[in-house]
Protein backbone atom coordinates (compact mmCIF):
# COMPACT_ATOMS: atom_id res chain seq x y z
CA UNK A 1 0.00 0.00 0.00
CA UNK A 2 1.21 3.52 -0.92
CA UNK A 3 1.26 5.85 1.80
CA UNK A 4 2.76 9.55 2.55
CA UNK A 5 5.62 8.78 4.39
CA UNK A 6 5.39 11.95 7.27
CA UNK A 7 2.27 13.61 7.66
CA UNK A 8 3.57 17.61 8.02
CA UNK A 9 0.08 19.44 8.14
CA UNK A 10 -2.92 19.04 11.01
CA UNK A 11 -4.59 18.43 7.71
CA UNK A 12 -2.13 15.36 6.78
CA UNK A 13 -2.19 14.26 10.04
CA UNK A 14 -6.16 13.73 10.35
CA UNK A 15 -6.48 12.46 6.92
CA UNK A 16 -3.82 9.60 8.06
CA UNK A 17 -5.79 9.34 11.35
CA UNK A 18 -9.29 8.60 9.25
CA UNK A 19 -7.55 6.28 6.93
CA UNK A 20 -5.42 4.67 9.70
CA UNK A 21 -8.62 4.06 11.21
CA UNK A 22 -10.58 2.59 8.33
CA UNK A 23 -7.93 0.36 7.24
CA UNK A 24 -7.69 -1.00 11.13
CA UNK A 25 -11.50 -1.70 10.65
CA UNK A 26 -10.87 -3.29 7.74
CA UNK A 27 -13.45 -1.02 5.91
CA UNK A 28 -12.07 -1.23 2.30
CA UNK A 29 -14.52 -2.37 0.08
CA UNK A 30 -18.42 -1.76 -0.44
CA UNK A 31 -19.47 -5.15 1.52
CA UNK A 32 -17.08 -4.08 4.74
CA UNK A 33 -18.90 -0.85 5.58
CA UNK A 34 -18.60 0.53 8.88
CA UNK A 35 -20.36 2.82 11.14
CA UNK A 36 -18.71 6.21 11.46
CA UNK A 37 -19.50 9.63 12.86
CA UNK A 38 -15.42 11.81 12.52
CA UNK A 39 -14.93 13.34 15.95
CA UNK A 40 -15.13 17.52 15.36
CA UNK A 41 -11.16 17.87 15.04
CA UNK A 42 -11.23 15.14 12.06
CA UNK A 43 -14.74 16.80 10.37
CA UNK A 44 -13.10 18.66 7.49
CA UNK A 45 -10.48 16.64 6.44
CA UNK A 46 -13.18 13.68 6.61
CA UNK A 47 -15.41 15.79 4.32
CA UNK A 48 -12.60 16.45 1.88
CA UNK A 49 -12.15 12.83 1.66
CA UNK A 50 -15.67 12.38 1.06
CA UNK A 51 -15.79 15.08 -1.51
CA UNK A 52 -13.08 13.59 -3.36
CA UNK A 53 -14.53 10.32 -3.26
CA UNK A 54 -11.62 8.36 -1.89
CA UNK A 55 -14.51 7.52 1.65
CA UNK A 56 -16.84 6.28 0.05
CA UNK A 57 -21.08 6.49 1.59
CA UNK A 58 -23.08 3.20 1.82
CA UNK A 59 -26.23 3.81 3.37
CA UNK A 60 -27.16 5.99 6.48
CA UNK A 61 -23.88 6.78 8.42
CA UNK A 62 -22.07 3.89 6.77
CA UNK A 63 -18.57 4.39 5.08
CA UNK A 64 -15.48 2.58 3.61
CA UNK A 65 -12.33 3.72 2.59
CA UNK A 66 -11.88 3.11 -1.67
CA UNK A 67 -8.18 2.18 -1.45
CA UNK A 68 -7.62 2.38 -4.66
CA UNK A 69 -8.46 5.59 -4.91
CA UNK A 70 -6.62 6.62 -2.28
CA UNK A 71 -3.24 5.41 -3.52
CA UNK A 72 -3.81 6.76 -6.48
CA UNK A 73 -4.57 10.06 -5.07
CA UNK A 74 -1.22 9.96 -2.92
CA UNK A 75 0.92 9.14 -6.45
CA UNK A 76 -1.03 12.30 -7.86
CA UNK A 77 0.15 14.42 -4.90
CA UNK A 78 3.41 13.22 -4.97
CA UNK A 79 3.44 14.00 -8.76
CA UNK A 80 3.32 17.32 -8.49
CA UNK A 81 6.00 17.87 -5.48
CA UNK A 82 8.47 16.48 -7.54
CA UNK A 83 8.98 19.24 -10.11
CA UNK A 84 9.18 21.19 -7.04
CA UNK A 85 11.62 19.15 -5.05
CA UNK A 86 13.99 19.07 -7.56
CA UNK A 87 13.94 23.10 -8.59
CA UNK A 88 15.04 23.65 -4.83
CA UNK A 89 17.91 20.82 -5.14
CA UNK A 90 19.40 22.49 -7.62
CA UNK A 91 18.83 26.21 -6.00
CA UNK A 92 20.21 25.09 -2.93
CA UNK A 93 23.36 23.42 -5.20
CA UNK A 94 23.49 26.17 -7.04
CA UNK A 95 24.16 28.56 -4.05
CA UNK A 96 25.98 26.12 -2.58
CA UNK A 97 28.45 26.07 -5.42
CA UNK A 98 28.96 30.02 -5.15
CA UNK A 99 30.03 29.81 -1.52
CA UNK A 100 32.19 27.38 -2.16
CA UNK A 101 33.85 29.26 -5.36
CA UNK A 102 33.61 32.25 -3.82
Amino acid sequence: MAVESVAITAAGRARRKLVDHFCAQHAITPYDTILYTPPAELKPAFDGLLAERLIRKEGHAYYWLDLRAYEAAVERRRRKLVPVTIAVSVLLAAVAMLFYAG
